[in-house]
């Protein structure tokens, strides 16, 4: 016979095994509901995923087709004036005129000027884009860069009727980069705030060491940027609701996307600040003298 002892030492033997039995089966019930929990999680992961790669397919082909138009846009206005001048000057209705014939050959010329430009800037772009790291560099004082440049922005701001004002530091460091592609990105921002001011206003161009950067801030009281648009503006072809309005104001909206590109490739930094109707400061800082390994 089984004492009563044993019997009970027998019960809680069981008790324990159930115990652990249970414990087992609820730890099991957990892992197979944080899978769940996790599997549900990754499909609405993967459902935002595709979504995002749909729209951004969308924006893409919605760039391509902008891209075709205005492209077509910029380079069939400046040809067709061509065209009608020479039109003009063949079929003879200058009368051999020989400063009429002069005067607008020379317009003539500023079209075709401004057709290689636009080419020029578009591979320029292509290349930026593909083979940003071949770009060729070397080492030079930033400060040569402003002698024509300050005397480039003057004579278009005297035509444009704006006043120019330039603060530029005495002490220009050493960088190493791509000179002409630095200078296109400073010229870029200066011109657009000369062009986006109302004849009579004002455009400031200051520079100065910031830490181990060179900084050059230009501020114009033009016409401004919305809000909404300013995390756009460096994309390519953007432009603004403003300057779409205005028919004075030309370009494709090409300049500020390429600026960044330029200066993203020299591991630099470029920010803006502006309010509708009151105007924008353009920032673009490039690291001071600093070769990169490799």
């Amino acid at each position: 016979m089984e004492c009563d002892d044993c019997k009970t030492i027998d019960f809680e033997c069981h008790l324990n095994r159930i115990s652990k039995w249970h414990g087992a089966f609820e730890s099991c019930i957990s892992q197979v509901i944080d899978t769940l929990n996790g599997l549900k999680l990754s499909s609405v992961e993967a459902t935002e995923e595709c979504s995002k790669h749909y729209r951004k397919t969308i924006e893409l082909t919605k760039a391509k087709t902008n891209f075709t138009f205005e492209v077509s846009h910029e380079l069939k206005a400046p040809l067709a004036s061509v065209y009608n001048i020479l039109n003009v000057i063949l079929d003879g209705y200058l009368d051999d005129d020989a400063d009429k014939q002069r005067y607008y050959l020379g317009k003539a010329k500023l079209k075709i000027r401004s057709i290689i430009d636009l080419l020029n800037d578009l591979l320029m772009f292509s290349r930026l884009e593909e083979r940003a790291s071949e770009l060729e560099k070397r080492e030079f004082c930033v400060g040569e860069l402003f002698g024509s440049l300050t005397e480039e922005m003057n004579d278009y701001a005297e035509k444009c009727g704006i006043e120019m004002t330039w603060d530029l530091c005495d002490e220009c460091p050493g960088i190493y980069g791509n000179p002409e592609l630095i200078r296109r990105v400073y010229a870029n921002l200066v011109h657009n705030a000369i062009k986006y001011s109302r004849r009579g206003g004002q455009v400031e161009v200051t520079s100065r060491r910031e830490g181990d950067d060179f900084l050059l801030k230009v501020v114009d009281h033009g016409i401004g940027i919305k809000e909404e648009e300013l995390d756009r503006i460096f994309d390519i072809f953007f432009r603004g609701d403003s300057t779409m309005r205005d028919e004075t104001v030309e370009g494709i909206g090409l300049g500020l996307s390429l600026a960044k590109r330029i200066v993203d490739a020299h591991g630099g930094c470029i920010r803006v600040r502006s309010k509708l109707d009151q105007g924008t400061t353009m920032e673009v800082s490039f690291p001071e003298l600093r070769k990169e390994s490799g």
